[in-house]
């Protein structure tokens, strides 16, 4: 178990566990841990939110929040998006999309994706965080739910090739996914209460899009791929949270 959230957070994050490079079998079991390190990512832009807002205000501190956890992470779920974005829709093929996906460079799509996601970010997080309460309720919801995006799709869609991140992850074993099912719950009712359902739903939406897109512009999953779910949840759930902080329904 403690090797198996290691290599959860060694491959997320860059965080020091002293865990080396994450073979495939150490992935796979990996998976299950996945939300609690969205919530460990959280907790760090939670304390970035905390310090830059006292300091410099609301809109600073979700700036310096939201950067917080991309530089933790690496970046790691924004490249997938970018280069999702100009994958899916950048080529006439299967074989050219994936190879274009595959290319490090950045596109006009992957460019616009990248750009808009991180300003929804921090402007949902910006006009929602009244308070250390609200911020962590924004935070915390997105970062989990994000995280358990990628356990689904790869269990829901087969590898659209035969060596990348997509056909490492695979599908949970039962008691790997209820480890996860437990992170996912009790972090959207304390974030969510009576409206949970709510940021299901919110999670769900950019899950069947991208489960949609990819099966037939691709024939299944990517690294990337997986990577641009762990974004769009993250930022649909945010965006979840902060509607119902607007209307006090939290």
């Amino acid at each position: 178990m403690i090797g198996a959230l290691r290599a959860a957070v060694a491959f997320l994050t860059r965080l020091p566990v002293g865990s080396g490079p994450v073979g495939d079998a150490g992935l796979a079991r990996a998976g299950a841990w996945f939300p609690l390190v969205g919530a460990l990512v959280a907790g760090v832009g939670l304390a970035a939110w905390w310090a830059a807002d006292w300091l410099l205000g609301s809109l600073a501190a979700a700036v310096v929040a939201v950067l917080a956890t991309v530089i933790v992470t690496g970046a790691l779920h924004e490249d997938g998006l970018a280069d999702t974005a100009d994958g899916l829709w950048g080529g006439r093929s299967p074989e050219r999309r994936l190879e274009i996906m595959r290319d490090s460079r950045l596109g006009t799509y992957g460019a616009l994706a990248l750009a808009g996601d991180l300003l929804l970010r921090v402007a949902v997080l910006a006009s929602a965080a009244g308070g250390l309460a609200d911020a962590a309720r924004v935070l915390l919801a997105g970062h989990v739910l994000g995280r358990a995006a990628p356990l689904v799709l790869a269990a829901w869609l087969p590898p659209a090739r035969t060596d990348g991140q997509g056909q490492r992850l695979g599908r949970l074993g039962v008691a790997d996914a209820v480890v996860a099912a437990v992170t996912v719950v009790v972090v959207i009712v304390l974030a969510g209460g009576l409206w949970a359902p709510v940021l299901v739903a919110a999670a769900a939406i950019p899950v069947l899009g991208l489960r949609r897109a990819a099966r037939r512009r691709i024939g299944g999953v990517t690294g990337d791929v997986l990577g641009a779910s762990a974004a769009l949840v993250n930022l649909a759930v945010a965006i979840a949270v902060a509607a119902l902080l607007r209307e006090d329904l939290l």
